[in-house]
């Protein structure tokens, strides 16, 4: 837009106009402390992130994960955060994985179960807020509390906000209707975030702008 013509518009229509796009706003409660704010600006792996598979390197102050075909798992890395009621906001884009998890696993102790508590799943055709099965009884099986059908491109970078608070789970991608879920186990501690991509070797997810809050 020409100059001559940003001058005749009103200040509250310019306001809108230089603004960038709001940030997502929980929904389930309202911003608390911050726990973690995470740029991946260094050249290393920040401390209190851990890689359990896969492969992570820092470049271009982005984090990129790939998985390992020796590993036989897919890539599978965590951040120490011990927490309860959180709001986690993720920026993600598929670089040829296939699948990209952000989730949480129950806090030693907390609950009888064995392995992930849950996790939202995105992959380039759609996301989903899934139940992880519990390990310690075979006749257990992840369980699919909600899910949409989109398309997430190549490239292009996602803002996710993942909220927790009680029993209840919530998942924001701008522009897509946002995903709840409901379990009795949901409102457990948590000790910290945990991610994990697949694909052949070479395909990456990229990881940027990590922040975390608590959830009031």
């Amino acid at each position: 837009m020409k100059l001559s013509a940003l001058l005749l518009l009103p200040a509250t229509l310019l306001v809108a106009f230089s603004s960038p796009a709001a940030e997502l706003e929980p929904k389930l409660g309202k911003r608390g402390l911050l726990l973690l704010e995470e740029k991946f600006d260094g050249k290393e792996l920040p401390k209190s992130w851990s890689r359990n598979t896969g492969k992570l390197t820092i470049a271009d102050g982005v984090l990129k994960a790939s998985e390992v075909a020796a590993d036989m798992h897919a890539a599978a890395f965590r951040r120490l955060l011990p927490l309860q009621d959180a709001a986690v906001l993720v920026k993600f884009r598929f670089e040829g994985a296939k699948i990209f998890h952000l989730g949480f696993d129950p806090a030693p102790g907390e609950l009888k179960k064995r392995g992930h508590l849950f996790s939202v799943i995105v992959t380039p055709t759609g996301w989903s807020i899934t139940e992880h099965n519990d390990k310690a009884d075979p006749k257990s099986t992840n369980k699919t509390l909600a899910k949409a059908a989109t398309t997430f491109e190549k490239g292009r970078w996602y803002e996710l906000l993942l909220e927790v608070k009680g029993d209840d789970a919530l998942a924001q991608i701008a522009g897509m209707e946002p995903l709840h879920a409901t379990s009795k186990d949901f409102h457990v501690k948590k000790p910290g975030l945990v991610f994990r991509t697949g694909g052949k070797d070479a395909d990456e997810v990229h990881v940027d702008e990590v922040r975390v809050w608590e959830l009031k």
